[in-house]
């Protein structure tokens, strides 16, 4: 029987969720948050509630120490209560620029470390907040797409999500037109739209690789997008450089099993 293209798209997006996820929010971080950042993050916001002073180095603030969801390491990862309370902290003081920095920070920190997503949402709120008090902070901006768009793929938010993140790494390319991790991040939100536009990722995706050719995320992405535009002899020298790049990539396989489909299924048409 002829392959069904909706059917392998919908097994790709799921497939590659749990990827999409962690790069989002463990690149971003890894990226922008050095290994002294999260830790004076996680002590300020073990203390951000309400009448709270600053913890101090060394006091047991996010007590419970567990090696985060990417493995990364074993330090003191915030506990859902502090979230909790940092979220609160940072709605009763909604002029208060940074705290909403701070505090969208911690939420994405928190998800990542910990692979709790059930304070995305507020997190996304909370970015979004903190991008209109301070639109020219680029990281905010940045993470304030991100957030947006990991509700959306969680299935927290709606199609609108993913046209907010958009608009989000839009104005972060406009001022770092050359940044091929946002840029990737951009295709990414025509790649999951609805409906979806694999065309124009497929043209963010290059613009990613020709600022730096090493992007394994615009790589993989890529291949994924060619697929989808049916140009599979592109997209399979894409998995071959994916390949050469990093052999362990665990899409790898994946992405060469649905590229064996679209082949049989082009030649079932013929």
């Amino acid at each position: 029987m002829p392959d069904n293209p909706s059917s392998n798209k919908k097994v790709f997006v799921v497939g590659a969720l749990g990827v999409v996820l962690g790069f989002l929010i463990g690149f971003f971080l890894a990226d922008n948050i050095n290994r002294s950042e999260h830790e004076k993050l996680r002590a300020e916001l073990a203390s951000a509630r309400a009448g709270a002073a600053p913890a101090q180095q060394g006091d047991g603030a996010g007590r419970g120490q567990r090696t985060s969801a990417a493995g990364r390491d074993s330090s003191p990862t915030l506990t859902e209560e502090q979230i909790a309370n940092a979220v609160r902290k940072a709605d009763q003081t909604p002029q208060d620029a940074e705290m909403q920095k701070k505090v969208g920070q911690g939420v994405l920190l928190f998800a990542s470390e910990t692979g709790n997503a059930s304070y995305l949402s507020d997190g996304a709120r909370i970015l979004k907040r903190a991008h209109e008090l301070d639109p020219k902070d680029y990281k905010t901006t940045v993470l304030a797409g991100d957030a947006q768009f990991l509700v959306e793929r969680q299935g927290g938010g709606d199609a609108k999500m993913i046209v907010e993140a958009r608009k989000l790494y839009e104005a972060a390319l406009a001022a770092q037109p050359d940044d091929a991790v946002v840029r990737t991040k951009l295709g990414l939100t025509y790649f999951y739209d609805s409906p979806p536009d694999p065309k124009r990722a497929v043209g963010e995706y290059r613009r990613a690789l020709q600022a730096d050719p090493r992007q394994e995320m615009a790589l993989q992405s890529l291949a994924a997008a060619l697929m989808e535009t049916g140009e599979l002899d592109e997209a399979a020298r894409g998995l071959e450089q994916l390949e050469k790049l990093n052999p362990s990539n665990t899409e790898l396989a994946g992405l060469r099993a649905q590229l064996e489909q679209k082949r049989n299924a082009a030649k079932e048409k013929k």
